[in-house]
This record gives structure tokens, sequence and C-alpha cells, in this order.
């Protein structure tokens, strides 16, 4: 992608006293909607990630776009954007009419060397035209248990996250984030709804990190997280629920190298599995990860 920062190749200083807190990027890119993106392992940048998974109902795809970014000294931060809602694109017939728009508005500060908030609201919204929405479904890179639900040969690697499966969505994400010295939380309220009405569908997911950082580079930590999606399956109207817990903790040997413990336990529940393999599927573990990231 392309990042521009100023305005100069217009004229000298064009809108400068914008610019000076104000960027704007074109191209092919992960798009900024909500702030689990940040947070997140895809093989790439594990390092980024306290625990080993991501959240259930993972918001990350990387498609074209343009979104222009504010972000103020006072604080207060916002993100426009829109894109054509696909990773692959295919340019035969009309596949590639449709459009998606999403935004984020919030406010991050440190009030002092001690506190850091941050809160932000997010919003994406895409057409019916053939878009092919990939906000849950952008990850090449697996769900990091990799293999845990492939039983006979059915489902893989990509099976211990969720993604509801709308051809067209209206998203939003809400995220608090705070830290005081060396505790850290961070939220997540989502909820995700079918936009094609005739079909229906809509998911909730709610979702808390705690952790507690220490160390004299804060090079420790210790934490969990709590994180659930349940609704009602787009047709039938089916119920589904999963909950997940993860405890562990990691070690930052250098400043870009960190190894990770974690113990998890998932459970899915609902009609909406009944004669699947998730019917009243639980499953639990201790994981083990490394990774170095530059």
């Amino acid at each position: 992608y392309i990042r521009i920062d100023k305005l100069d190749f217009i004229q000298k200083d064009f809108l400068s006293s914008i610019m000076d807190f104000t960027f704007v990027k074109i191209g092919m890119d992960e798009i900024n909607y909500g702030d689990a993106h940040f947070r997140r392992s895809d093989n790439a940048r594990a390092i980024y990630n306290p625990f080993v998974g991501n959240f259930i109902m993972d918001a990350f795809t990387t498609e074209p776009f343009a979104e222009v970014t504010v972000i103020h000294p006072s604080g207060f931060l916002g993100v426009a954007g829109a894109s054509n809602g696909r990773l692959n694109q295919n340019v035969a017939g009309n596949m590639d009419e449709g459009i998606s728009f999403y935004g984020k508005l919030g406010y991050d500060k440190e009030m002092n060397e001690d506190l850091r908030l941050r809160l932000t609201g997010s919003i994406y919204t895409s057409s019916t035209k053939s878009t092919r929405d990939y906000l849950y479904n952008g990850d090449r890179a697996g769900a990091r248990y990799y293999g845990v639900l492939e039983a006979n040969n059915s489902g893989g690697d990509f099976d211990p996250r969720f993604n509801p499966g709308f051809s067209s969505m209206t998203a939003f994400q809400v995220n608090p984030f705070v830290k005081f010295q060396g505790l850290e939380f961070f939220g997540i309220f989502e909820s995700s709804s079918n936009n094609v009405d005739s079909v229906g569908g809509s998911f909730t997911q709610l979702g808390a990190e705690l952790l507690y950082r220490f160390g004299g580079k804060e090079q420790f930590y210790v934490g969990g997280r709590y994180n659930s999606v349940s609704g009602k399956a787009s047709d039938n109207g089916s119920d589904i629920e999963i909950s997940r817990i993860n405890g562990g903790a990691g070690w930052y040997l250098t400043r870009n190298t960190l190894v990770k413990a974690e113990y998890v336990t998932s459970s899915y529940d609902g009609d909406g599995y009944v004669g699947s393999k998730f019917e009243g599927l639980t499953w639990d573990g201790v994981v083990l990860e490394a990774t170095i990231g530059f």
C-alpha cells in the first residue's frame, strides 16, 4: 500500500494543519476494523498476541482498500474507509460490483506515566452485490489450535474459530483498553448481523483479557482471557453458543523473542450443532508456543 502523510505534491504545505495528524492509506492490506486485530496472531505476528489463539469470531481480512486516519494530539482518533469486501479478486462478469464501508471513532491517551486509557467503537457494513465478505474469514494461517477438532478427515486447521458465514453484514465492535502500571485489560463487545433480512441471523461476541506484566522491562506476564459467541444462524434460526477460557504466561527473552504457555478449554452448545461433530463438544489442553517477530 501507499501511505500519504503530506499533500505537497498538490501544493507546498497544502492542508498542512490537517495533515499534521492525518494520513491516507491506499492499497492491499488489513483493514482497520476493531482493535482486536492489533492483538492477534497470523503466524507472522504472533508476538503481539499474549495468548496462542485468537478470539473465536476473528475479525481480520486483507482487501483492496482506501482509508483516512486522524489521530489528534488531544487523544481523539477516527478512521473512515472503503473496500470491495473481497480477499481474492475476480473480473469475470459482475463479481466485484459490491462495496464495503468501515469506520472507527475513539480516544487513546496516556494520562500519566502509570495510566493509559483507550476506548474505540468500529462499524463495518457491506452491500449485497457479491462482496463475499471475508471479515471473519480472511486469515489464511489457520486458527492456531491446528487440527484439534479434526475427526474422520473432516474439518481442519480453521475449525476452532467461528465464521457467521454472512455474504453481507453489518458489524459493530467496541474495545476498551486500560493499562495501569503492569495491570492491563482489553475487552470486546461485538455484534454481527446478516444484511439479507429474508435469511436472517446474528451473533454477539464478548471477550475480556486481564494481564499482569512485570519484571524490570515488563518482560514477563501472566493472565487470562474469557471469550464467548452466541446467536442464531441464518435460514433456520438455530441457536449456537461457543465459550472459551485461556490462562497463561509469557516471557520476552529479547524484545523480539517470546515464549508462551497456556491452558485452554472450549465448549460448544445449541441446537444448531445437533448431528454435527460439535454437538456437546468440549476440548481442552496445554499449548506451548515460541515466536520471533521483527
